[in-house]
């Protein structure tokens, strides 16, 4: 379940369970990017092969998750659904209506980039896998050290010695310096 929901996470796992050698045979993505592209390649084929109104939901069901975590995750997958569905809601108007004129529509690969491009920064887009996977770490420590003060406060409140004043200021001091760096993190982001 979580390679499904989060498959970026995982692009680092033979890197970090294999040696170095066996790693450079696959050298594998340099960032999400290069996925879509040849993903997009992948679903032109697809849909040319098969029906669009079947195809189309299958095909961006598999990258529909690949950005999982990022800002604008949701808008991309809800870009992604409503993309999928215009197939079925064009076959479904010609059916009400006969003289439906079908607009023309790009290649799938086009339409995938467009959507990634238009909701996702790119710093999520260029990432590298390497990058990545400090990121992932890095927000795993955030969290840990966020548990460990709330623990402390939670523990220590009812120790001799320790003034619930002072666990409370650092506590304040902890969450205002983690939400300044929240927003500096937000500003360079949406640059």
């Amino acid at each position: 379940r979580g390679f499904v929901s989060n498959p970026w996470a995982f692009v680092m796992a033979d890197h970090v369970l294999y040696p170095e050698d066996v790693c450079d045979l696959s050298p594998g993505p340099q960032n999400r990017m290069e996925v879509l592209e040849a993903y997009g390649k992948h679903a032109d084929y697809e849909e040319v092969r098969g029906d669009p109104t079947k195809i189309r939901r299958f095909m961006t069901k598999a990258i529909s998750h690949l950005f999982a975590g990022e800002p604008n995750a949701k808008r991309y997958r809800i870009g992604l659904d409503e993309m999928a569905g215009w197939p079925k809601k064009f076959a479904k108007e010609m059916k009400q209506n006969p003289n439906f004129v079908q607009p023309a529509q790009p290649p799938l690969s086009e339409l995938i980039m467009d959507i990634a491009t238009t909701h996702l920064s790119e710093e999520a887009l260029y990432r590298s896998p390497k990058e990545s996977f400090d990121k992932l770490l890095w927000d795993e420590e955030q969290a840990e050290r966020k548990r460990s003060v709330i623990d402390t406060v939670v523990f220590s409140s009812g120790t001799k010695g320790v003034s619930n004043e002072n666990v409370n200021k650092s506590l304040v001091q902890e969450w205002q310096t983690s939400r300044k760096e929240d927003e500096l993190n937000e500003r360079e982001e949406s640059k």
